[in-house]
């Protein structure tokens, strides 16, 4: 582990990690009329088919604790891990859309997503 300084010497952490790992993350806000079916249909149907084409999904809900204005809905964040460049640009290129896709043809109405993408660095015990 070493410190990298920049301009006005703000250090800034440079790790690096012997796993590449890539998370490719969708948050999803999901109205209450449609929570409960909506996770179901994810956890029962969509991810199992979609999982086979990386290393790992986990469902995550998210739980806002401070600093954040009340959401009218729950919040979920689906993690997509990729230890492979391939499995990382299939996510982008294909994965994303065919979720969102998926998504839609069950639940037209009361959701919305978006996405972003974080780079695994270290893990600490």
């Amino acid at each position: 582990m070493a410190y990298t300084y920049q301009k006005h010497l703000f250090p800034t952490l440079d790790l690096t990690s012997s796993t590449k790992m890539q998370i490719y993350n969708i948050t999803f806000i999901v109205e209450p009329k449609i929570e409960k079916n909506w996770a179901t249909h994810v956890d029962k149907e969509l991810l199992p088919e979609i999982a086979k084409n990386v290393q790992q999904i986990d469902l995550l809900r998210v739980e806002f604790v401070d600093g954040v204005e009340p959401v009218n809905g729950t919040t979920f964040s689906m993690q997509f891990y990729c230890a492979e460049p391939e499995h990382l640009r299939w996510v982008n290129e294909i994965g994303h859309q065919l979720v969102l896709q998926k998504l839609y043809r069950v639940f037209p109405h009361d959701w919305v997503a978006f996405a972003s993408h974080l780079e695994f660095l270290k893990s600490y015990k």
